[in-house]
């Protein structure tokens, strides 16, 4: 079907230059996965599969984060606590545990912070900016015990920011509440690509404007 052919596509894509991870239930799933992409003509020694029990194919939100040691040169794995959005989807709770059942096998240490994050609520340049809502990470579905300088300090200390923006809120009817993904992307360290709404009757306009304005005073 058209999904299946736009993860081979991707796959394709990013086999040339990249390793690339694929999450499958089981054995079955992993061969009709291999089977599909050694059909499309992918070098299958630049893929590596993982079983693991995972409700969701969205896995940057619950996947740890990749940080580098600079000094050691070493990788760690930033494993947040994954609520499902603030407890939004029971079902997709589970999702919490899959990288502590794959961590042995992916072979890169582990670290907890201990609190509730996902990635789609934190973009970085790889050079100590970091941005995020106010709506996600202030949200009290997330922690709601921690104060905004508070997870700044989580955010220095486990992220390697040292400028840290906040803009106020997401997308309109967004789930994630207010995920930064949906908003903001760094291409590369001093360039950020964001999303606008030019039509003044939608009511994304003046959070997407707001938006802009912060960042335009903030880089």
């Amino acid at each position: 079907d058209n999904v299946t052919a736009s993860f081979v596509g991707i796959v394709k894509a990013l086999h040339i230059n990249e390793r690339v991870n694929i999450l499958v239930l089981d054995d079955r799933m992993k061969d009709y996965a291999a089977s599909l992409l050694a059909e499309a003509k992918i070098n299958m020694g630049n893929i590596n599969f993982y079983i693991a029990d995972y409700a969701d194919v969205w896995t940057r939100d619950y996947a740890p984060l990749f940080v580098m040691d600079i000094e050691s040169n070493t990788q760690t794995m930033v494993k947040w606590i994954y609520n499902s959005y603030g407890n939004k989807f029971p079902e997709l709770v589970k999702d919490n545990d899959v990288f502590f059942s794959l961590k042995d096998a992916i072979g890169i240490s582990m670290i907890e912070p201990g609190i509730v994050m996902e990635g789609g609520s934190l973009e970085v340049n790889g050079k100590g900016i970091l941005i995020t809502t106010e709506q996600c990470l202030l949200n009290p579905n997330r922690n709601p015990d921690l104060t905004r300088e508070k997870i700044e300090e989580y955010l220095i200390q486990y992220v390697g920011a040292n400028h840290i923006i906040w803009l106020k809120e997401g997308i309109v009817n967004d789930h994630t509440d207010g995920h930064i993904d949906d908003i903001v992307k760094f291409t590369d360290e001093r360039t950020i690509l964001c999303a606008y709404e030019d039509d003044t009757s939608d009511p994304n306009f003046k959070i997407l404007d707001d938006n802009y304005k912060i960042l335009e005073q903030s880089t």
